[in-house]
């Protein structure tokens, strides 16, 4: 008999203490649900289904090792749950979310739980699905309707795996760019995708949904089926239920050209003294040592010839955004951000051609720029997908925000500055690594909104492109932790000051991409009033009690 480990221990033991802190009912900080709920919840689900309940009264329930560290943000990992249910089947979900909402109990699903807010799929002091095994592929063979051979996948399943098990058989999906994100929550939010140019995005892809219900109904759902739920599900988020697996479109797998760029900039002083900056926080030797190293490689890199302006790279995204209108296959994100351990601010581009034809005629303007590293190589998506992946550790604190604009030189450089300004003043934080991210919506992934009755979004093909304008901050609290503090406060300036300028210009658009938002953020206002009020119709008829709104499950982002 094997004996378990720390990890296990404490987070028995963790979870123990908050169970018996519970006990007399104090309230709950988030939910409406008391803590005798949950507590009456997560009985019932461990004696009904024994094996697929860790309740941490019940000396015999083992969780699974990794149910904690899957989170990719350190906020989700601190979340407790009162239980953690990992069910194996459709009926499995059926049954728990009878006995959750008998019972009154919050509860929270989690997919891959990339999602950087707290609470987004981590339940405190309630339960928490964790839908993990449902990570199957399966071909099911032609649509019948045009659509070409369908893929089953499980909404448990990471998109690095999905991938995998599709490529012996020569077939790929609309999915996600990271191959460590979730199927299920990428699916619900929208979902970009390398090849959405010429195939649009991963909820115009969905040909059926299974869904478990408010009331326990195991449903399909479809444009033939429930019209009016299917529409709502392509891009409504959790709000509707809980999807089990997606039917997909699926597409020939090819190989692709493309990678990542990296800028050195010989502007950035200038910049940042032109700029409304706090004085620098107090070096250390270590601090001040690698800062000098920095200044060094950049001004030898910039007497060498390497590094361009910010200018020069924003004016060669412009023009590639130009000509990307023409070629499908084509998709370009560019970056800026900041490396703590040189102290310096670098820019990057990462552009993907579809097709296995290397350095493209739409890419040129980035070709001309002078670059201090590339890794552009004909691969196949696989290598993207980690590439991508490899650049986004997990396993820190995050905080994500976004607004949507439309592509103006004045305004992005405006909003560089911004990002500057407010990125310097938290400077000190621990473990800090700030990027900003330019990414557009195009005529053609809108023009494929309109499929099989069209999505929620509320996304016109006259608005195309509207660039989505995102901003991640990586960190970790120091022994004083007022670090969630200082960040979230930049946070909201940020995205408080790009908005205000952009509107001032005339240059803001309503959306904001859900995957992206930051929890402060009303996302659904962006979609238009008009398809808001039928979301919120739509919600009434299928979910009356509220179960998957704010009565029950409050975390994600709410119609």
């Amino acid at each position: 008999m094997r004996l378990p480990s720390l990890t296990y221990l404490a987070f028995f033991s963790a979870i123990n203490s908050r169970c018996i802190a519970q006990s007399v009912n104090q309230a709950i900080l988030y939910g409406e649900s008391s803590d005798s709920a949950c507590h009456n919840a997560c009985k019932a689900l461990k004696s009904t289904l024994t094996q697929q309940t860790y309740h941490s009264l019940a000396p015999d329930s083992v969780p699974a090792p990794d149910l904690v560290s899957s989170f990719f943000s350190i906020q989700q990992q601190e979340i407790i749950p009162a239980c953690w249910f990992t069910p194996t089947s459709a009926q499995d979900v059926s049954v728990a979310i009878n006995i959750i909402r008998e019972n009154g109990c919050h509860f929270a699903v989690k997919s891959g739980g990339h999602a950087a807010n707290a609470r987004m799929s981590s339940a405190e002091g309630g339960v928490t699905i964790d839908m993990r095994l449902f990570d199957s592929v399966e071909l099911l063979g032609e649509a019948g309707d045009g659509e070409g051979e369908v893929a089953r996948i499980g909404t448990g399943g990471r998109w690095g795996e999905v991938y995998k098990k599709l490529e012996p058989y020569g077939k790929t999906v609309v999915g996600g760019r990271d191959r460590r994100v979730g199927v299920g929550g990428l699916m619900l939010g929208g979902g970009i995708s390398f090849i959405s140019r010429r195939n649009g995005w991963a909820i115009d892809n969905v040909l059926n949904y299974e869904v478990i219900l408010a009331n326990g109904t195991i449903a399909q759902i479809s444009q033939r089926t429930a019209p009016d739920l299917y529409w709502a599900l392509r891009g409504g988020g959790n709000n509707f239920g809980i999807v089990t697996h997606f039917d997909l479109a699926t597409y020939s797998l090819t190989q692709a050209w493309g990678g990542y760029k990296f800028y050195l900039l010989s502007d950035i002083s200038s910049r940042m003294a032109s700029l409304s900056l706090p004085p620098a926080p107090p070096f250390t030797l270590t601090t001040k040592a690698l800062s000098t190293l920095g200044s060094l490689i950049n001004a030898g890199a910039c007497k060498l010839g390497y590094c361009i302006t910010i200018s020069d790279w924003l004016n060669a995204y412009l023009s590639i955004l130009q000509k990307e209108q023409y070629d499908l296959d084509a998709q370009l994100i560019v970056a800026f951000a900041y490396v703590p351990m040189l102290d310096l601010w670098t820019a990057f581009a990462n552009n993907i051609y579809a097709k296995p034809v290397p350095n493209p005629p739409v890419f040129s303007a980035l070709k001309k720029l002078p670059h201090v590293y590339s890794s552009n190589r004909v691969a196949n998506f696989s290598s993207y997908h980690k590439e991508l992946n490899d650049w986004n550790e997990g396993g820190y604190r995050q905080v994500w925000g976004a607004l949507s604009i439309k592509p103006n030189f004045e305004l992005m450089q405006k909003l560089v500055d911004i990002f500057i300004e407010e990125s310097e003043s938290i400077k000190q934080v621990k473990d800090f690594m700030p990027s900003t991210v330019f990414q557009a919506i195009t005529s053609d992934e809108i023009s494929h909104m309109s499929r099989n009755g069209g999505n929620c979004l509320g996304l016109k093909a006259e608005d195309a492109p509207i660039l989505v304008s995102s901003f991640t901050i990586r960190y970790n609290l120091s022994p004083e932790g007022k670090e969630d503090e200082l960040v979230e406060a930049a946070t909201k300036r940020i995205i408080d000051r790009s908005t205000a300028v952009a509107k001032e210009m005339g240059l803001w658009h309503p959306y904001v991409y859900l995957n992206y938002a930051d929890v402060s953020q009303d996302v659904f206002a962006g979609y238009g009033k008009k398809n808001r009020q039928r979301l919120r119709a739509i919600m009434q008829k299928w979910d009356p009690e509220g179960v998957f709104g704010a009565r029950l499950q409050p975390g994600g982002f709410k119609v």
